[in-house]
């Protein structure tokens, strides 16, 4: 499909006439199906699209199933074949397309496996199990490490590689056994087996109609494939929550997507109540609705917002706030830290305006606390030195006198504010919304766990709750259970297929990382076992400069450079940790009329032009390039003047959500990443 979307359109709709053509007789002169003598494989065939373009077919022993594999120009096409192999892989209801090594091996039992080798502990049976043809167990069998592995993915199904990379990187033998089992058919039938989930990544069944929309149409890849891992979570009935994890660029948000669609075309049985599908950042809320819309989503049937939208919304329609009440901490809104400035001026504390705001924050309002007596007994484990109960005391009443400030003055803080729609919600029968969806969770903490927690009752597939803990980079705490929602066991699942960015930039992302336990939002840790790429790019680069001026012009003649190989000005982004750190370069790119687009300013500056952002800014958005400029050794992580004042546990999350910051950002990049500073290297990037 990916090879027909690069024809040209005349071609393509050439091609839908020849399948035409080939349905209604085969065997028709017309169609010119020759069998060439120095292909690999036997059965595959030519046939004439017209005098300059070939098709690629796959015959069958038996039976009369033809497999369109390709089209293109007669010599390319020719040369696309010569070392193919097609096989049916009937250990996981695959169709399988690899190019033959030297020599094929026809009986492989024969043969002596190398010693010290990668998957020696493994048995034949165990290997050609989890998809690898047996032609290529020689050819395993001589693989030694990971390097070797990656040299011989051009002679692997790509299903077979994925499974190998898998074992190879620590990944456990019987349960990815029990995913590629998951995705068969139950069904002895080869017509059924051929629509198995594992089988789907590699087609869909469509009519001409429908093939015909898809050629003339802007369809896009994520549109119609699923990955199994992917199909599975989309179209299983789960007996209750689920949760799915996995790193950059897994496609995490196509699923959530993908299930939204899948949901909202289940019967509605009279019940008429919306899905919700929600997300933290406002930004991405209008990009969710134009993909929900290239999916065919019937968004009358579907609510797509921000999850504060959201909760203000639900609080205006109960009467729960007033109209006038306003969100501390929102934009253009005043900061809770200031309303303890203010308070302090006039009632003296030992405690200062930032622990009081992060006490209030963290231990009242997370754990949704209303009396001196619960708070005096609430662990305050992470929040540093222990407090007594006499202080305690002397803090409650300060608690006390920052709400009645609130009150009088119209503001309501923002976890305060969905502690008390979630309590409202409680009390709803029937609950608001049908199912709920939300991606981006590891940006939440229980406070919002529990409030989407209230939207719908507990049933079969209520909550589908999408994240990546590698991307926590704010620090909040997050445990789906201590916030009533069950996902442990078979409801928590990973998604460790890479879509986005190139193998060398994954690895340099996960550098950034590496080293840390990041939580799996239910008190276990997150492994990146078998997180795997599907495409290499160049080597990411990282240069520093003695001077802004030298650091600014290599930067311009990079995306000059970048031009001239193709590249539009909207396919590459300039990213910085601070506003302040693109100020120069937005100077630059207006003197030289190189046109831009400045998220930095506003998040909906959809000019065409060079992308400059922050980090932050850059969440949840892709490009073929990213430039990010003024990393050193102050930027990354960014030093400030209270850093040093801060408590141990603190000062360590904060380090761990710099990390979590920079990996958001290099792993914006698709195939080239540009990475520069001035001064001394940052140590997180280990180039």
């Amino acid at each position: 499909m990916e090879q027909l979307f690069e024809l040209p359109k005349t071609i393509q709709k050439k091609v839908l006439e020849f399948q035409k053509k080939f349905r209604d007789n085969s065997k028709s002169s017309a169609i010119h199906l020759e069998p060439i003598s120095s292909f690999k494989d036997p059965l595959l065939r030519t046939a004439r699209i017209d005098d300059k373009y070939r098709a690629i077919i796959k015959v069958p022993q038996t039976g009369d199933d033809n497999y369109l594999l390709w089209v293109d120009n007669h010599d390319e096409a020719m040369d696309w074949a010569k070392n193919k192999v097609f096989h049916w892989n009937e250990n996981t209801q695959t169709a399988q397309i690899f190019n033959a090594p030297e020599p094929i091996v026809a009986d492989y039992n024969k043969l002596q496996p190398a010693p010290a080798t990668l998957f020696e502990k493994y048995t034949d049976e165990e290997i050609m199990s989890i998809g690898v043809p047996g032609q290529l167990m020689n050819l395993v069998r001589s693989v030694k490490d990971l390097n070797e592995l990656g040299n011989s993915e051009k002679y692997l199904p790509v299903d077979a590689f994925e499974n190998l990379f898998y074992l190879a990187d620590g990944a456990n033998y019987e349960l990815l056994l029990a995913e590629i089992n998951e995705g068969k058919s139950k069904s002895s039938d080869h017509e059924e087996q051929v629509n198995s989930i594992n089988n789907k990544r590699n087609f869909i069944e469509v009519d001409d109609d429908m093939m015909a929309e898809i050629i003339n149409g802007d369809f896009n890849k994520w549109q119609i494939f699923l990955h199994p891992s992917q199909r599975k979570l989309v179209e299983s009935n789960f007996k209750g929550s689920v949760k799915v994890t996995g790193g950059a660029g897994t496609g995490k948000t196509v699923v959530a997507l993908h299930r939204l669609k899948a949901l909202s075309s289940l019967p509605v049985n009279g019940d008429n109540r919306k899905i919700v599908f929600t997300t933290f950042t406002n930004a991405l809320t209008q990009n969710l609705i134009q993909l929900a819309e290239k999916l065919s989503i019937d968004l009358n049937n579907v609510l797509i917002t921000n999850i504060d939208s959201l909760v203000r919304e639900l609080a205006r329609e109960h009467v729960l706030i007033d109209k006038s009440t306003r969100m501390l901490d929102s934009f253009n809104s005043k900061t809770s830290l200031e309303l303890w400035d203010e308070l302090l001026e006039d009632n003296l504390s030992e405690y200062d305006p930032f622990f009081l705001s992060s006490e209030y924050q963290s231990v009242i309002l997370f754990n949704d606390i209303k009396t001196i007596d619960e708070y005096i007994k609430v662990s305050r484990i992470g929040r540093g030195k222990p407090i007594s109960r006499k202080k305690k005391m002397d803090i409650w009443e300060l608690f006390e006198l920052y709400n009645k400030n609130k009150k009088q003055t119209g503001y309501i803080d923002r976890a305060e504010l969905f502690n008390l729609v979630s309590a409202h919600n409680r009390t709803q029968e029937p609950k608001v919304y049908k199912y709920v969806i939300a991606d981006e969770v590891q940006d939440l903490s229980n406070v919002e766990l529990r409030f989407l927690r209230s939207l719908v009752e507990e049933k079969d597939n209520d909550l589908f709750l999408v994240g990546d803990p590698y991307q926590k980079i704010y620090s909040r705490k997050l445990n789906f259970t201590s916030a009533g929602i069950a996902v442990r066991g078979t409801r928590s699942k990973q998604l460790r297929i890479n879509y986005r960015t190139s193998e060398e930039i994954k690895r340099l992302a996960i550098t950034a990382v590496k080293g840390i336990n990041y939580d799996d939002f239910d008190g276990e840790s997150e492994k990146f076992n078998g997180y795997l790429s599907l495409f290499h790019g160049q080597a990411p680069t990282y240069d520093v400069f003695k001077t802004k001026d030298e650091e600014i012009d290599t930067v311009i003649q990079f995306i000059n450079d970048l031009r001239n190989e193709g590249f539009k000005y909207s396919d590459i982004a300039v990213g910085g940790r601070t506003k302040e750190a693109i100020r120069d370069i937005k100077t630059k790119l207006h003197t030289l009329k190189i046109p831009y687009a400045d998220r930095t300013t506003s998040l909906a500056d959809n000019s065409d032009g060079v992308v400059l952002s922050t980090f932050h800014s850059l969440k949840g958005l892709e490009f073929k390039a990213v430039i990010l400029v003024d990393v050193n050794n102050r930027t990354s992580p960014l030093y400030f003047q209270k850093l040093d004042e801060m408590e141990k546990l603190a000062k360590e999350d904060y380090y761990n959500s710099e990390r979590s910051l920079l990996y958001v950002a290099i792993t914006r990049a698709i195939s080239v990443l540009k990475i520069t500073g001035t001064g001394l290297k940052s140590d997180l990037v280990k180039l």
